[in-house]
Parts: structure tokens; C-alpha cells; sequence
């Protein structure tokens, strides 16, 4: 990214990015409460996973064990001692030989020994204890009962004479571990579960890096700061769906959100008058900021004020404004006009405005986008854009277009050449650093005067009325325009969103589902 100057003579310098841990805090606690659930249901789902896998795979292993003295037939105490030792020292040799295993075995009329044998000696005395493992609890302790006939048998050649006498055995025993196990299984499954909670939200809080605050972007890009539009969302109301739109034409819509507008409002006409200026174009970086939704109440309020406005839907790819407007008929869109298969007039209707709260002199005429319209767009930068341009300016006090996003594709650059000036739209927690440097950088280089920019959705500015709320779920995608970050084939916006059917968000979208 360069330094540029725009239209006014202002020098942009872009600051290189830093690494701020504040924000990277903010993010983390962002990412939590937009992933609880996610984290949560990964803990959930690893935890029962781990426990049905092990409880349904786990093997029982039964031990029975004993503990007996050591006795030298005709010999000292302290010669049993060191027998004992000796006997558990010289067992694994004993048994990996095969001897003892044959003996057992036959003795159980087995073709092989069953289960696991291990002895242990208690050290300065004449004890042993034996134990045998396996997965038939009552086969274990038959075993047990073997090796402790027979060991001396086997060993008789190392150590003599010998007699083990039994002081303490099992029984028949049982598995005391399995609860154990199955519980551990449950914590090392939501253990795992966590683990991957938190690496999806360290990718999701490194990836998203969004802007949060007009601090932010005032140290970031050298804009004037227009004001902010309050974060409102409408409650779902059956059979009602003008009535849930984010419009000045709605009579629900929030006094904070109609304050908002009404300020950008003044300080826009007041720029535009001091300056001579008619014609206004509204981008944003990325689809989904609400710049559709901002330019279609901002010709509504200047309309009020008593001016004639226009406004026009020039994203013939992805045409928005039918749908902020309520308009349920169809109309030939600024495409059919552009290719000359309609009259101008044809393509432009009036929108009723109420008259109990705008200026007798007030006017509002829109020219929509009709059906998506790709060889249409490719006209947004031509001589016959332009020379309509002209030929409405002397028809309008106002010309508002809605243009594509400035960062994913030309055609805003390219409709900014024959505009005064231009409104940037930026989204409160939705838009990276990077977009917005991008997209402001490639309208300031066709020479428009860049007017500043509006911080929509702000949440710090939110003030409810009645039927309003905060929160929708907000997923980020705009492949679906078919192109790459400026050329490419025709395409059309994906969903940006979901929240209750039949409600709107700060960008216009009514919600489905």
C-alpha cells in the first residue's frame, strides 16, 4: 500500500499494521462469546465419544492374589527369608523357561496356561505374593491355586525343599479398575474436547482481525469520521415484513437510528452544498456492511428535508435496494437502461414519502438494479454511465449511487470518476484492517473526493426502542460474486447472515431462516 492524495488535495499514508495485544484480547473475548457453543459441544461430544469407546472396548482383567510364607522343609527362619527372596527373583526365569507354565497347565487339564503370573517378595521377610491375572475371574484364581501347588515343585531344583503356605488370598476376585477407567476415559475425552476448542478459536481469532472501533480505524486510515449507525435488529413479526426493515420509511424503526441518520444527513449536505456537489457514491470493502440499507435511508432523509433525490442501484450484480425498499414489483434496473432496452423514464419510480414528516418540495425517485445483470455492470464505467450522469444532474438536487464493494471488484473505481464524491461504510466487527485499506485506497485513486467514512452497526451508539434487540449470527462469505479482487466472471452474493425470519439487520438482508 502507497501514499495517495484524493480529490481535496488531503495526502493518505497508510500506517503498516501492528500488533496490538489489547485487541487481540478483545478478539479472544469476541471469539468466546461468538464460539461458546461450539467449544462447549466439542467438550460435550469428545467426553461422550471417549466414554462409549472405552466402556464398550474395555477388557476386564481380574486378579487373584495371595500371600504366602516361604518354608524350608527342616530349615531356619532366616534360610526361609532368603528363599522368599530368591524364589522372586528366580521366578521370571522360572516361567519364561516354560516349565511352570506346563506344569500348571496339565495340572488344569489346559492345552496352556491361562492369564498373567507375577510374584513379588517382601523384603527381610519369608512372604510372597503371588498374583495371577486374567479375563475369567473364576479361571484366574484356579490358576492361582495351581501355581502355588506346583511352583515349589518346579523351583525345587534351585532352592531345595521348599512348602508355600497360603496366609491370604482374594477369592474369586473382581474388577475394581473398570469404574475407574471408564471415569478417567470421560475426562481425557473432554480434555481432547477443549484442546480443539481452543485451537478452532486461536485459527478463527488470528483469521478474523476485524475493526471494533472508530479509534482504530481513525489511526488507520485518514478519513473524516461521518458518525456511527446505531447495531438494531427488528423482532420477527408474522405477515408484517415492511414493519421489520431497517427504513426510515418504517414508523418502528428506533429514535437513536433516525437521530444517526439525521446527523450524516447534515454534515453530508452541508459538504455537498458549501462545494456544489450532486452526485454521491456509497461503497463499502466487502458485501455485507449495510451500505445498501445507508444509501436507501439517506436519499429518504434528504428527500424529507425537501430536496429532489434520486438513487440508483448501480451493483447490477447483486442489486439490493428493491429488496430495502419493500418493492415487491419488477423494474427494468440501470442495466436495461445502459443497453437502451428501456426508456430512462420507465426505469425510474417514485417512492411515496410520509407527508406528515417531509417538506412539500421533498422528492424521491429510485431507478433499481432489476435482475441480476452481468453484461449490464460491465457498462457501470462507460461513456454512456457518464453521459447519463449528466443528463440526470440537471433533473435531480441529489444523485445517491449504490455502488458494488469497492475492494472485491472495479466497478466502483471506475463509477468514481464521474461522481463528486464518495461515502465508505465500514461494519463494526465484521470488515478486516487490510479490506478496508485496500477498497479506500483503490476509490481514491480514480480521483473522487473521498468524503470520509460511516461506522455502521455500532454497538456503543445502540440505543433499543420498542421491538428492537441486539445479537444475529454473522457468517462472512462473498465468493459468490463469481469474481477474483477485481476482474473475473459475473456472479452473485451468497447470505451474509442469520437471525428470525422475517427480520432485517444494519445491512438490509431480510432474514429467512
Amino acid at each position: 500500500m502507497g501514499d495517495y492524495r484524493d480529490k481535496s488535495g488531503r495526502e493518505h499514508v497508510d500506517a503498516p499494521e501492528k500488533i496490538d495485544l489489547t485487541n487481540i484480547m478483545l478478539d479472544v473475548y469476541h471469539g468466546v462469546k461468538k464460539l461458546w457453543w461450539l467449544i462447549i459441544g466439542l467438550i460435550v461430544f469428545c467426553a461422550v465419544q471417549s466414554y462409549f469407546s472405552v466402556s464398550t472396548s474395555y477388557q476386564s482383567n481380574y486378579v487373584a492374589s495371595a500371600t504366602v510364607s516361604v518354608t524350608s522343609v527342616g530349615g531356619m527362619d532366616y534360610v526361609n527369608a532368603q528363599s522368599a527372596q530368591q524364589m522372586a527373583e528366580v521366578f521370571p526365569y522360572i516361567l519364561t523357561s516354560g516349565v511352570l507354565k506346563d506344569v500348571v497347565a496339565e495340572d488344569m487339564g489346559l492345552d496352556s496356561m491361562p492369564g498373567n503370573i507375577t510374584v513379588e517378595a517382601d523384603e527381610g521377610t519369608n512372604l510372597l505374593t503371588i498374583s495371577v491375572s486374567g479375563n475369567d475371574p473364576q479361571m484366574a484364581y484356579e490358576t492361582l491355586k495351581s501355581v502355588i501347588e506346583n511352583y515349589p515343585k518346579v523351583a525345587e531344583f534351585v532352592f531345595g525343599e521348599t512348602k508355600l503356605t497360603i496366609l491370604d488370598e482374594t477369592g474369586i476376585p473382581t474388577d475394581t479398575k473398570r469404574a475407574e477407567v471408564i471415569r478417567g476415559s470421560y475426562k481425557r475425552g473432554a480434555l481432547k474436547g477443549a484442546i480443539i476448542g481452543c485451537v478452532i478459536l486461536l485459527i478463527y481469532v488470528l483469521s478474523r482481525r476485524t475493526v471494533k472501533s472508530k479509534k482504530e480505524l481513525k489511526k488507520n486510515i485518514n478519513l473524516p469520521d461521518l458518525g456511527s449507525i446505531p447495531y438494531i435488529r427488528t423482532k420477527k413479526r408474522k405477515k408484517e415484513t415492511f414493519h421489520n426493515s431497517v427504513s426510515l420509511l418504517n414508523e418502528r424503526i428506533p429514535m437513536s437510528y433516525l437521530e444517526a441518520v439525521r446527523k450524516l444527513r447534515i454534515r453530508i449536505m452541508k459538504e455537498m452544498e458549501t462545494k456544489e456537489y450532486h452526485t454521491l457514491l456509497v461503497t463499502s470493502s466487502i458485501p455485507g456492511e449495510g451500505k445498501t440499507t445507508l444509501s436507501a435511508n439517506l436519499a429518504i432523509a434528504i428527500a424529507q428535508q425537501g430536496k429532489k433525490v434520486l438513487l440508483i442501484d448501480c451493483d447490477l450484480r447483486n442489486p439490493s435496494v428493491a429488496g430495502v425498499m419493500n418493492e415487491q414489483e419488477e423494474h427494468p434496473g440501470l442495466g436495461a437502461v445502459l443497453k437502451k432496452e428501456v426508456p430512462l423514464l420507465k426505469a425510474l419510480k417514485n417512492v411515496e414519502l410520509p407527508k406528515e414528516r417531509t417538506n412539500e418540495k421533498g422528492k424521491l425517485h429510485v431507478m433499481f438494479g432489476g435482475p441480476a445483470d452481468g453484461d449490464g455492470a460491465m457498462m457501470i464505467g462507460s461513456r454512456r454511465m457518464q453521459a447519463l450522469i449528466r443528463a440526470l444532474n440537471s433533473k435531480y438536487d441529489i444523485i445517491i449511487l449504490d455502488t458494488a464493494p469497492s475492494e472485491l471488484l472495479a466497478d466502483a473505481p471506475l463509477l468514481a470518476k464521474y461522481v463528486d464524491a464518495a461515502l465508505y461504510v465500514i461494519r463494526n466487527d465484521y470488515t478486516k484492517l487490510r479490506e478496508i485499506r485496500e477498497g479506500v485506497e483503490s476509490l481514491a485513486l480514480s480521483g473522487v473526493h473521498m468524503m470520509g467514512f460511516v461506522f455502521n452497526g455500532d454497538n456503543s451508539a445502540s440505543k433499543h426502542g420498542y421491538g428492537y434487540g441486539y445479537g444475529y449470527k454473522r457468517y462472512r462469505s462473498y465468493g459468490g460474486y463469481g469474481y477474483g479482487k477485481h476482474y473475473g466472471k459475473y456472479g452473485s452474493y451468497g447470505h451474509y447472515g442469520t437471525a428470525e425470519k422475517g427480520s432485517t439487520d444494519n445491512s438490509g438482508r431480510v432474514i429467512k431462516e
